[in-house]
């Protein structure tokens, strides 16, 4: 089983922090259910993601930006991954932070493309994931076509794809 470090940078503040490390738990326990032969570690050994906030993403945004560097087989060599610095939800009572689990799916959905799965299909790999806002923050969802997360839910293309490049 192979291993992949994420590395936290300290200034992406504790809503981030907590929503990445959340983001590499649920992620370790689907690629164990899925049979996916990756590990995400925070700070742990192997290939690095480097995880950090970039002012230029709009907090409005619901994705972030992924660059990595892969070998001739499609495995990490390393990625930078960048979110937005504060995430927004409007909400009745106005413009409020998000909570934790729409930050978790996104940083997951910025995870999975350092892991090799480029396209944008359904699921946590959609182009497009809507706000749900939920009765208070805890309760934030973006959803993917029927699909609301959390829970992280990949699609069977994005399993199998994951599987060609970490078997």
């Amino acid at each position: 089983m192979a291993a992949v470090a994420v590395k936290l940078d300290s200034k992406i503040g504790s809503h981030w922090t907590a929503a990445c490390r959340q983001a590499v738990s649920d992620l370790n326990a689907l690629f164990r259910r899925k049979g996916i032969a990756v590990i995400l570690a925070v700070n742990g050994g192997g290939p690095i993601i480097s995880v950090r906030t970039d002012p230029a993403i709009a907090g409005t945004a619901v994705h972030g930006r992924t660059s990595a560097e892969t070998d001739g087989a499609g495995k990490l060599l390393r990625a930078d991954v960048r979110l937005p610095v504060k995430l927004t939800i409007n909400s009745p009572k106005g413009i409020r932070d998000a909570g934790t689990g729409m930050a978790e799916v996104i940083a997951a959905h910025e995870f999975v493309h350092a892991l090799g799965h480029e396209p944008h299909n359904t699921h946590l790999m959609a182009q497009t994931l809507n706000k749900m806002l939920g009765d208070r923050a805890a309760g934030d969802k973006l959803q993917a076509g029927a699909v609301a997360m959390p829970p992280l839910q990949l699609s069977d293309e994005s399993i199998e794809m994951l599987k060609s490049v970490w078997s």
